[in-house]
């Protein structure tokens, strides 16, 4: 994550939450607030307002929801270790948080160029997906 906000040059200090929680927690949060009655592998919810800051002068700029049970599937699925979809799920949760989406194949290429350089800083470089 740090190296997903780094890569951004940002002016300001940024602090990004993340909860790793059950599938069902998840489910509810997609449905609640995407009206999709699923659990996903990653959520984000930006909470970064224009003049709000920390007492250390960092902007909170969300938190990132990933379902465990849905990312070691998703681990097995890629023949990647735990660890490295955590790595990349943080990554992608924290690239939505900074504005960026995968809605067009041009914006997911984006994506997926961003999660890969953060990965490699990170030290996750297996991590990226194609």
């Amino acid at each position: 994550m740090r190296e997903t906000l780094a890569s951004r040059r940002l002016r300001i200090g940024r602090v990004v939450s993340v909860r790793v929680t059950d599938s069902r927690e998840v489910r509810r949060l997609n449905r609640r607030f995407r009206g999709e009655d699923s659990a996903t592998d990653v959520l984000s919810f930006n909470t970064d307002f224009d003049g709000l800051r920390r007492p250390d002068g960092a902007a909170d700029l969300g938190e990132i929801v990933i379902a465990l049970p849905v990312a070691a599937r998703g681990a097995r699925q890629r023949g990647v270790a735990l660890a490295d979809e955590l790595a990349l799920l943080t990554a992608h949760g924290t690239l939505h948080l900074l504005g960026y989406d995968h809605e067009q194949p041009a914006e997911e290429q984006r994506m997926k160029e961003l999660e890969r350089i953060a990965l490699e800083r990170a030290g996750f470089a297996g991590a990226a997906r194609d």
